[in-house]
């Protein structure tokens, strides 16, 4: 047997184990088994983490919890069935930690399979009448050829009140997507966790989320506005679709592989530049009425002058403009910001939202408060930021959030700007990137755009 290193657990770990409202609830956990757990982050396996970190939830979690336990890919390199049920929901957990230190990872990644037999379990588990949550811990996507996405649905229409939350540990983007589907068509809540850290918070969250007392059913209320996509590129080819046209193209700076959009500079070029460089346009009508366009996206923010744009562009003096950036001051405070920019005529008016910063002074406003900038830079490499520009009436609004990413109370933390009006619309649709201040900073922007989606509100 494998002797494991100790995984210091931080002290907001263990305050979130018993959530304020827990309700009684059934938790079946789904722990990858497969090879890849043995992958290091951090210097440690990732199998060691989410040991240390599963243990100590599962002997700290509420007794409002019953707790089971299954694993895929520990007894077998090549089998797609290697799936087993260690402990039924409500086992004596002192039985669900051994079961947990004596996993060892070896084959495959029968996610399909794995989610098949645990919403079984979790829908004969008696009383039926108890809320249950499956819980899927992953770090990597499906690998025999199942459709994993479609089986959570099962959770929907099993007869009892089930739904699906999924924890993606160190995952790439393809992985990220088909996880974060899963968790989307169960009815549940995707965590996305880069580290160490980030997995042990992911996973006290999640378990705050399935223990969570059910909403009070509301009271009927005239149907609000609802989306539908109406465009939507993944950027899954080798070269832009005709879907785009470039202003200013430099090939040398752009580049279509592995699924995302990958843009380069090297200066400050944005909608208020009379000659853009790689200026991305929308060779499309867009949709009558109310839309939101966003773009998904991760970047290397190494300059701290790092900036991506997206918004309506008629030419540089006039456009509505949502923009995401770093920045450092003369006082020592480094940012990411959204920000809503208006140009008329060549006037510039500005909505700006503090998101993150090292400095809990930047603003009076500090929303996360002070934070390591290093681990900051390091998320948005490996967590996709979603940009957003919304169009409602004559109204436009932008909106900021990094996918995974909780505020204090547990919520997808977002920050939206107030709006601005346009009589008229300020131009077409599009986007770029460059490097937000014109002097004193040198280095290459970076970013990797995931993305494109314009849905109309109906």
């Amino acid at each position: 047997m494998r002797i494991l290193r100790k995984i210091a657990i931080p002290a907001v770990f263990c305050a979130l184990l018993t959530p304020a409202a827990a309700a009684e609830t059934d938790i079946l956990f789904v722990l990858d088994g497969s090879g890849s757990m043995w992958g290091q982050v951090g210097g440690t396996a990732k199998i060691e983490t989410a040991k240390a970190t599963l243990t100590k939830l599962v002997r700290e979690a509420s007794p409002d919890a019953r707790i089971g336990l299954m694993t895929y890919g520990t007894t077998s390199k090549e089998s797609c069935t290697d799936v087993a049920l260690l402990n039924p929901v409500g086992a004596p957990r002192a039985d669900v930690e051994r079961s947990i230190s004596d996993l060892t990872p070896l084959g495959k990644t029968p996610i399909d399979l794995s989610l098949t037999m645990g919403i079984d379990a979790l829908a004969k588990t008696e009383p039926a009448d108890v809320q249950k949550a499956l819980v899927l811990v992953s770090d990597g996507i499906e690998t025999c050829d199942g459709d994993p996405c479609s089986v959570a649905d099962l959770a929907m229409s099993a007869g009892v009140a089930m739904k699906v939350h999924v924890v993606g540990f160190n995952v790439d983007a393809q992985a990220r997507s088909q996880l974060e589907c899963i968790a989307d068509a169960g009815g549940g809540r995707y965590f996305d966790a880069a580290n160490p850290a980030g997995f042990q918070e992911a996973m006290a969250s999640v378990i705050q989320v399935a223990q969570a007392e059910p909403a009070a059913e509301p009271k009927a209320e005239p149907a609000g506005p609802t989306t539908k996509e109406f465009f939507r590129d993944d950027f899954d080819g080798s070269e832009l679709s005709e879907d785009w046209s470039v202003i200013g193209a430099d090939p040398d700076a752009f580049l279509v592989e592995d699924g995302a959009l990958l843009m380069l500079s090297t200066r400050a070029s944005g909608f208020e530049d009379d000659e853009p460089q790689n200026l991305v346009m929308f060779a499309r009508p867009l949709p009558k009425g109310d839309w939101d366009a966003e773009l998904t996206f991760t970047g290397e923010y190494a300059t701290n002058s790092d900036r991506l744009i997206i918004g309506l562009r008629k030419d540089e003096g006039n456009f509505i403009s949502a923009n995401y950036y770093s920045l450092a001051t003369a006082t020592g405070c480094i940012k990411t910001e959204l920000a809503l920019t208006k140009m008329a005529k060549g006037a510039a008016e500005h909505e700006r939202r503090l998101y993150r910063s090292n400095d809990g002074q930047c603003y009076a406003q500090k929303p996360l408060g002070a934070e390591a900038w290093e681990q900051v830079v390091a998320e948005h490499l490996e967590q996709p930021v979603k940009l957003t520009i919304s169009k409602r009436g004559r109204a436009y609004t932008a909106k900021v959030e990094m996918l995974g990413l909780l505020d204090p109370d547990g919520n997808p933390y977002v920050v939206e700007t107030d709006k601005f009006t346009s009589l008229r619309s300020p131009g077409e649709l599009g986007f770029t990137i460059d490097r937000i201040q014109r002097s004193n900073v040198n280095g290459e922007v970076l970013f990797m755009i995931d993305s494109f989606v314009i849905n109309k509100v109906e």
